[in-house]
């Protein structure tokens, strides 16, 4: 995750993965080679009142050392399938706007721009 960004230590991880697992609608899949990771996606269900509902792919890393490889179309490809056998007709995801190359990514897989917008974020107190 470092590569693209994402600080996290292990037990960060494994603490998010158990809560992910508890949870219905998510999936993570990890690309691996001679038990190292290549990459991996999480993908999760989103039922809205006001419409049909969607799929997001919530987040994609791969290695930089394995970009252009086929290991990130490989990830996408597998959340679109697990959002298809979870009665989704639609998958989204986000991407940051200084990611050009990973817009161009998306692009290429068929993927279109479809609206820009804010985050707004409200940290809580506990």
């Amino acid at each position: 995750m470092p590569d693209l960004g994402y600080e996290a230590t292990a037990v960060q991880v494994e603490e998010r993965l158990l809560q992910l697992h508890n949870r219905p609608d998510n999936a993570v899949f990890v690309a691996e080679f001679q038990n190292e990771i290549l990459g991996w996606s999480h993908v999760y269900g989103v039922r809205l009142l006001e419409s049909s509902g969607y799929a997001e792919i919530g987040g994609l890393v791969v290695g930089l050392n394995y970009q252009r490889m086929g290991v990130g179309t490989k990830l996408i490809r597998r959340s679109e399938h697990w959002a298809a056998g979870h009665g989704y007709t639609r998958v989204r995801l986000r991407s940051g706007t200084h990611r050009e190359t990973a817009h161009l990514f998306y692009e290429e897989l068929g993927y279109i721009r479809t609206k820009s917008s804010y985050a707004f974020e409200l940290q809580i107190e506990t």
